[in-house]
């Protein structure tokens, strides 16, 4: 064998395995029930702070499927237009909201009603679940929980 037939063989060798390392594809991949929990309270908490800051009502409605934000504008509600709230989001992967479906308001009370904190748990087909707790101000994680 020459170097270069040597050269060539690598050249395939290296080329097939970056056809191969591609044809995974790019699904998710790891926890996506955590990472969309995570996401979840990240959202949570920045309404929080935008009701806060602003004073107007914002609306959180939720379904099996995901969740958005909605905008009081002392008529209606309409979509927020703050981009990280502004679109609906869909959970990702096998990834659900175990709870009915459901709506909260947020205002600058803080107040979450009678009901108390909300409490809700995502499903993910393939890992565990996270449940998530938001009391009007802040949202979190909740560690060790089923």
């Amino acid at each position: 064998m020459t170097l270069v037939e040597v050269l060539v063989v690598l050249a395939l060798i290296g080329i097939l395995a970056g056809v191969v390392g591609l044809s995974f594809g790019s699904g998710p991949r790891g926890d996506v029930a955590g990472q969309e929990a995570d996401l979840l309270v990240a959202r949570l908490n920045r309404a929080a702070d935008e009701v806060m800051l602003t004073g107007v009502p914002m609306g959180f409605v939720w379904a099996a499927e995901g969740y958005r934000f909605d905008l009081y504008d002392g008529n209606t509600w309409q979509p927020h237009d703050l981009p990280i709230l502004a679109a609906p989001h869909l959970l990702g992967g096998e990834t659900r909201i175990a709870d009915a479906a459901g709506a909260m308001v947020l205002s600058r009370d803080m107040d979450p009603g009678a009901a108390g904190p909300l409490t809700l748990e995502l499903l993910s087909g393939t890992g565990p679940s996270e449940v998530i707790r938001f009391d009007g101000l802040n949202a979190v994680r909740l560690e060790g929980a089923p």
